[in-house]
C-alpha cells in the first residue's frame, strides 16, 4: 500500500491510542525493553508491532492493524521490520498465537516462523538463519 511508512516510536500517546483502538483491553507497557514500530499513513497510526527485548531473544508481544487496512500487506511489513530489528540484535524472535487465529498463523508461517510448542497457544520461533 502506497504512502504507508513504518518507524520506531516512543510516542506513548500515539502508541496507546492505536493499541487500545485495535485491542480494547490491552494496556501497552513502556519499559526500557519495550520497542514499538508504528505503521502510519500521514500522521495517522494505522498499525503497530510491539517487541520486548530480552537477554537471549526478542518476544514479539503484539501486532495489530486497523480493520480497514488489513489484508493490504501492512501486517507483513510490520513483521519484516520487527524481524530485521531482532536480527540486527543477533537474537531469535518468539511469539505466542492462539490456534484459532488462523490469519496470524498463516502470516507468521509465510514470514518463516515455525511452531515450537503446543498448549493453549502456539509458541512460534523464527531463527536468524531462515
Amino acid at each position: 500500500m502506497k504512502n504507508i511508512f513504518i518507524r520506531k516510536s516512543r510516542n506513548e500517546k500515539k502508541i496507546f491510542g492505536i493499541v487500545s483502538e485495535i485491542f480494547q483491553n490491552a494496556i501497552p507497557s513502556f519499559s526500557e525493553n519495550d520497542v514499538y514500530f508504528l505503521a502510519c499513513k500521514g500522521q495517522e497510526a494505522i498499525g503497530f508491532a510491539h517487541l520486548v527485548i530480552l537477554e537471549d531473544r526478542v518476544l514479539f508481544q503484539g501486532l495489530g492493524v486497523k480493520e480497514e487496512y488489513r489484508r493490504k500487506g501492512i501486517g507483513g511489513r510490520l513483521v519484516d521490520t520487527a524481524v530485521n530489528f531482532a536480527e540486527r540484535l543477533g537474537r531469535d524472535v518468539y511469539l505466542k498465537v492462539k490456534p484459532s487465529n488462523v490469519g496470524a498463523l498463516e502470516l507468521y508461517a509465510k514470514k518463516g516462523f515455525t511452531i515450537k510448542k503446543l498448549r493453549n497457544s502456539y509458541i512460534l520461533q523464527r531463527n536468524l538463519c531462515t
